[in-house]
């Protein structure tokens, strides 16, 4: 069994480090290309960086465990932040998302209020949010600490908790949220008939933004449905295993996030066209490739 779970850990760690450059490449492309610094990108680009180091730690851990390397053993204050940074950085990724979904509901539901398209107001709430995960991480540092202390930092109940707030609690949030984005789209087409024919050009720019906005809400559930059916049997695995799972399920159900990972960073550069052109052009131009 444990030669199966090295494996199992060294096939993670291979996944997660192959993310790393993937993650890192699309996060500078946003952050050193101006054109890229919309409200939108700046959000995507919040979840992009969050994921480069969620990655890092998790291929740092991974590998850590494949050669049975543990520094953080005997040492309180190392051995908490090791195994409370995992959970930490998974809240922020979680809710990183679900800002997405709020930011749009605001600009779908307000679209005359600049307030909600302007950059500082979209720093506003990444703090925020990176707030909001730091406040309800404070359990799970107790938790580790408490775990180090006593040498047994596994197998806590508070598991229970790690689930409520990394997938419960944000499943309800974003699940809302998109709903009220469902409404909005509705109810602005419904208005959009109504307009008369005087204004059409208006009714035709309105279409075209309601579009964008449904494709742009059905990525965003691409990506929570995957971060979910990623984390969420881990943390539901997690909490029930010492009762009624098998340990070699257990230890299977923790590839998913792996894949997850790597499908979200994929997904970055398949959805965002400006970007994916923006390096196409890139690639032909050095390979002396005439693009017309």
């Amino acid at each position: 069994m444990v030669d199966t779970i090295s494996v199992i850990y060294a096939v993670q760690a291979i996944i997660l480090t192959l993310t790393i450059p993937m993650s890192l490449i699309y996060l500078l492309t946003i952050i050193f290309i101006e054109r890229f610094h919309t409200a939108n990108n700046i959000l995507t680009a919040n979840f992009c960086s969050i994921c480069f180091i969620c990655v890092i730690y998790w291929a740092l851990y991974r590998a850590s465990s494949v050669f049975h390397f543990y520094p953080y053993y005997g040492n309180t204050a190392f051995c908490t932040f090791v195994l409370s940074a995992g959970q930490y950085l998974n809240c922020l990724l979680i809710y990183s998302l679900t800002l997405i979904a709020i930011s749009r509901y605001l600009t779908i539901r307000f679209p005359t209020k600049r307030l909600f398209k302007r950059k500082y107001w979209i720093y506003s709430t990444i703090i925020l949010q990176w707030i909001f995960s730091s406040s309800v991480s404070i359990p799970i540092i107790l938790d580790s600490l408490q775990g180090c202390i006593n040498g047994l930092p596994l197998f806590s109940w508070n598991f229970l908790y790690y689930l409520l707030i990394i997938v419960i609690i944000p499943v309800i949030i974003y699940i809302t949220f998109n709903g009220l984005i469902l409404a909005a789209v509705r109810s602005s087409s419904r208005r959009v008939r109504e307009i008369t024919t005087i204004i059409a050009a208006t009714t035709h720019i309105d279409h075209q933004q309601n579009r964008r906005d449904i494709k742009l809400l059905k990525h965003i559930f691409f990506l929570f449905f995957v971060f979910i059916f990623g984390w969420g049997p881990v943390y539901i695995a997690t909490a029930i295993a010492d009762f009624y799972m098998p340990l070699w399920v257990y230890y299977l159900l923790q590839t998913l996030p792996a894949f997850t990972i790597i499908i979200q960073i994929l997904d970055l550069f398949i959805y965002n066209h400006e970007v994916r052109q923006y390096w196409k052009e890139r690639m032909f131009r050095c390979l002396h490739i005439n693009l017309r």
